[in-house]
């Protein structure tokens, strides 16, 4: 039988990077995946490291996790790729006036932000269509590559120690005493005290194993990626409805458009069908930088997410027998994913983090009813920007 000081349930990157901050304090890891590494979620993040100033609970873990991006390679020893160029949000005229209560919300935050004309806008990014009538700009935040920064902290891992193990979904978890002593999987069983719940969209499956709960939807949406072009712009942007960032390689990378809700399972791999979102994404990234508007798409796919009731992520403990504790990422998880890695491992291990996180607990959802998908129309087959 397999032993571990934690059970990491998800091997997305910010499973991941728990794993890697509960090795790097001494911890035993053990990492479970349904599937294969990082081939949800995190093989389809747009890269970006959000500063969440539309959600300033989420802020501080955004500034620590910039505080750890910046040295994160050598941290790991592997690369990134990340791009501390700061971030630029254009917006057309149908969308200055929320781009402006937009920035208010943002300078609730320690982020240094600017509002801009779009004259401004277009000296920063010559590029940008003549129509954009201004923006927010920050020289804070950044950018990285999703496929590599997960095979960053999947190699940085092992290389203390954790064992990464594919195709092994979680069926059941045991305890004894309230408090959990290890978990089932179809190759036998892993006996550990604690685990993480990484699990995405699945999170709330794995708590109802244990009789928690966690509120959670899965949804799918789309990304593209361009063929190469001349260096264009260096940091993260966002505009008419789509997120675009220059690779180092200088293919752009985007995505955008609706929520389409899913409903998924705890063994199997959901759909994700190409679907006329591509085209209608692709024509927002032409209308927004006219000099790429014949470059080739090289390849697109689906990806699914988890998402909160209120968009924001949670970590937290999850009430039931002793021992399991939950990230929920609510599509911020890549940027984020250093800090919330960080603070999981010291949750897990001490019963605290370091990291200001009492705001982001499940308790905030104590009064949401049970049926508060259908409430919020989030049944599967329905979209919602």
């Amino acid at each position: 039988m397999e032993t571990a000081d934690v059970a990491v349930v998800g091997a997305g990157v910010v499973g991941l990077s728990t794993a890697y901050w509960l090795a790097k304090a001494g911890a035993k890891v053990v990492v479970l995946d349904k599937g294969k590494a990082a081939w949800e979620a995190s093989g389809r993040a747009s890269g970006y490291l959000s500063l969440r100033g539309e959600t300033p609970i989420e802020a501080r873990v955004a500034a620590e996790a910039e505080r750890i991006w910046n040295t994160l390679d050598d941290e790991l020893g592997y690369v990134t790729e990340w791009c501390p160029k700061g971030r630029l949000w254009a917006a057309f005229p149908y969308e200055w006036e929320d781009m402006q209560a937009t920035y208010a919300a943002f300078c609730k935050t320690d982020f240094p932000f600017r509002l801009i004309d779009g004259k401004e806008a277009r000296e920063l990014l010559p590029y940008l269509s003549e129509t954009v009538v201004g923006g927010i700009h920050t020289t804070h935040g950044g950018h990285a590559n999703p496929q590599r920064t997960a095979q960053a902290f999947a190699w940085a891992g092992r290389d203390r120690g954790v064992v990464i193990m594919e195709n092994s979904p979680v069926l059941s978890i045991t305890t004894s005493g309230g408090a959990i002593t290890g978990l089932k999987t179809p190759g036998g069983e892993i006996s550990t005290p604690r685990i993480v719940n990484c699990a995405g969209p699945q999170a709330g499956m794995i708590a109802e194993m244990i009789g928690g709960y966690v509120p959670v939807a899965a949804a799918r949406l789309e990304a593209m990626v361009s063929a190469p072009l001349p260096p264009m712009f260096t940091f993260a942007m966002i505009g008419n409805g789509v997120s675009v960032r220059q690779t180092h390689r200088g293919n752009l990378h985007f995505n955008g458009g609706p929520h389409e809700w899913i409903d998924v399972d705890l063994t199997s791999e959901p759909e994700k069908p190409t679907t006329p979102i591509i085209r209608n994404a692709a024509r927002r990234v032409a209308e927004l930088l006219p000099s790429a508007a014949n470059a080739p798409l090289l390849r697109c796919w689906g990806g699914v997410i988890d998402l909160t009731p209120d968009h924001s992520i949670v970590l937290d403990k999850v009430d039931g027998p002793e021992g399991m504790f939950v990230a929920l990422t609510s599509g911020h998880g890549f940027g984020l994913s250093p800090a919330i890695g960080k603070a999981m491992a010291e949750l897990t291990l001490t019963g605290e983090s370091s990291i200001p996180i009492k705001e982001l607990g499940l308790s905030r959802f104590a009064k949401l009813p049970r049926d508060w998908r259908k409430q919020f129309r989030w049944d599967a087959g329905n979209c919602n920007t």
